[in-house]
């Protein structure tokens, strides 16, 4: 099971999502507290402005108050007062005689049937009660209490006597209330925090993106590098943050850079180092062969000529693949006329065609537009194309060089009428050192890899199939005549 590796946007959105919301939380968390205290304090004092304003209503000397009713509604203050008509006009200290009377029927309104109270006098005597409050005290303790009633709902009460001690009021309200203004309050901050959350998320998003946009600007500059291309990346145009990085990386594309070039001049030495003991021994096998005359000594060198002969090819097929290894700067491309570039191949190997007695024909349309492509490459190509065709086509055989118009380029094809490769084997023969089994011609299974190399430096893919007259082998390559960055795929032609 393989482990799915975050990229550093999302852990940074992950991160600082967490944190804001953590944060967002905490503070919001703080400030509904604090709110649910303040509004529990409000509502203490109202109670208690409540509870004095019904001292500054009730007076127990007066004999009205005896015939009122003992169990009155508690939203039926305004009838008390219209019971005692003489208490609006009664000065009370710290508040007017009308500012009682609205304080009374503000009572009445804000809490309706909610409320109950008691009104006991100093002997213990209940003068009055709402309908609602029972017949023992609410409370026995004076100030704030907080004490169930028969049915376990919590209530609020608040008790105090009048300035005399002569009775004592008692008012509750139900926590009920203050619960649902707890959960309003907890409820409003709740809202925007979950609203804001995804815009929250959008812009920490965005503000990521916009602030990472170096490094994935740095890596798509690094991703449309060319192979070959080790000059060193500018740290002038990289965030401070990411210069350390592209300093280091400059440093190791210098080191690799080097190390190409030691392998370049090694290889370079390695060619003429091997090429000329090779080349002297095959001059001095010519010169050996031609002394001696003897049968057995002449098929003697006649095998440690052949041997010598491929190994020189080998080693400059070696060479050859060495120079077109990916990690090389990429070649130069320039316009390339193919007929021209055929004809000088054909016209090199045409005396080994004639030695094996074989046909090779170069067909060309009139009018061909050039290619683009580099001129070295497409002709070590088209000469490995036709050295393998010269060698594995019967003696008698026939080879054509066929040079098609295509959409947009040119398709060079190298058919023959030789044995031909099965379809299962024509991707494994353009591997390097693969041969057939079977195969009775000298070889070192380097030609169609370099053939396949110099199709991919040349945005196409190399391709076989079969030859003429529905056996043989055919060697097909595209190559673009204007646009090389968008490749088209080789076409065969029919025979």
């Amino acid at each position: 099971m393989t482990r799915k590796h975050l990229t550093l946007s999302h852990r940074l959105l992950m991160a600082l999502g967490v944190v804001s919301f953590l944060f967002w939380s905490v503070m919001a968390t703080l400030s509904t507290r604090d709110n649910i205290r303040e509004v529990n304090t409000l509502y203490d004092v109202h109670l208690a402005h409540t509870a004095k304003a019904f001292l500054f209503l009730m007076d127990p000397d007066d004999n009205t108050l005896q015939s009122t009713p003992s169990v009155m509604p508690a939203a039926d203050i305004e009838q008390l007062l219209n019971t005692w008509p003489d208490l609006a006009s009664r000065p009370v200290p710290g508040e007017a005689p009308t500012a009682a009377k609205a304080t009374a029927s503000k009572i009445g309104q804000r809490y309706g049937a909610s409320l109950r109270y008691q009104l006991w006098r100093d002997d213990g005597k209940l003068l009055f009660r709402s309908d609602n409050a029972p017949t023992t005290p609410i409370s026995q303790t004076l100030g704030y209490s907080d004490a169930p009633d028969a049915q376990g709902k919590g209530w609020r009460s608040y008790a105090v006597h009048d300035n005399n001690h002569r009775v004592k009021i008692i008012i509750s309200e139900p926590q009920q209330f203050r619960g649902q203004i707890e959960h309003s309050m907890i409820l409003s901050a709740a809202t925007p925090m979950a609203l804001g959350l995804p815009v929250l998320f959008l812009l920490l998003w965005f503000s990521i993106w916009r602030g990472l946009h170096p490094l994935a600007a740095l890596s798509q500059e690094i991703t449309k590098r060319a192979p070959g291309n080790l000059a060193p990346m500018d740290v002038h145009s990289v965030p401070d943050e990411v210069r350390p990085i592209v300093i280091a990386l400059n440093g190791l594309l210098e080191r690799v850079a080097q190390t190409l070039d030691n392998e370049r001049r090694f290889t370079d030495d390695a060619a003429h180092q091997l090429r000329t003991p090779l080349a002297v021994i095959q001059t001095q096998l010519y010169t050996v062969r031609h002394t001696l005359a003897s049968e057995p000594h002449q098929q003697a060198l006649d095998q440690l000529q052949g041997s010598v002969a491929r190994s020189i090819r080998m080693v400059n097929q070696l060479l050859a693949l060495a120079r077109l290894d990916p990690q090389q700067a990429p070649p130069a491309f320039s316009q390339v006329n193919l007929t021209t570039l055929s004809e000088t191949v054909c016209a090199e190997l045409a005396t080994l065609a004639l030695q094996r007695q074989q046909t090779m024909e170069l067909l060309a349309e009139p009018g061909l537009p050039s290619v683009e492509g580099n001129a070295d490459l497409l002709s070590m190509l088209l000469s490995n194309l036709l050295d393998n065709a010269i060698h594995y086509t019967p003696p008698g055989g026939t080879i054509h060089v066929l040079l098609q118009p295509t959409r947009q380029g040119v398709t060079l094809s190298v058919c023959d009428d030789g044995p031909g490769i099965t379809p299962d084997q024509r991707d494994k023969v353009q591997q390097r050192f693969y041969r057939l089994a079977g195969q009775n011609q000298p070889g070192t299974g380097l030609g169609l890899a370099i053939c396949k190399r110099i199709a991919e430096l040349h945005h196409s893919t190399l391709t076989l199939a079969e030859g003429l007259q529905g056996h043989g082998l055919t060697a097909s390559l595209w190559l673009p005549t204007s646009d090389v960055s968008t490749p088209k795929p080789s076409q065969p032609p029919h025979h």
